[in-house]
């Protein structure tokens, strides 16, 4: 699992792109290793960010809910017809 990264360039008007990650006034958030690598040998200031900061928990499970409906395919529309 790769950590996510907040990058801080030098300059906070810098507006371009290192690799695939682009830095808009000189903030950029990725994944990618070899930016992150090249960014930290540069100079610029590398954060990790929190896993969960942008996601919201999952609700509980309720332990005694039906489990979801799953689509029948065409196999399993005619092994349903044939039962009836």
């Amino acid at each position: 699992m790769s950590i996510r990264v907040r990058i801080t360039a030098p300059r906070d008007d810098y507006n371009d792109t290192i690799g695939s990650v682009r830095f808009v006034d000189g903030v950029a958030e990725t994944d990618d290793p070899a930016v992150v690598g090249y960014c930290q040998g540069a100079g610029y200031d590398v954060e990790a960010l929190d896993e969960d900061q942008d996601d919201e928990p999952a609700p509980p499970a309720e332990p005694d809910a039906p489990a979801p409906p799953t689509a029948a395919g065409r196999s399993g529309s005619r092994a349903k017809a044939a039962k009836e």
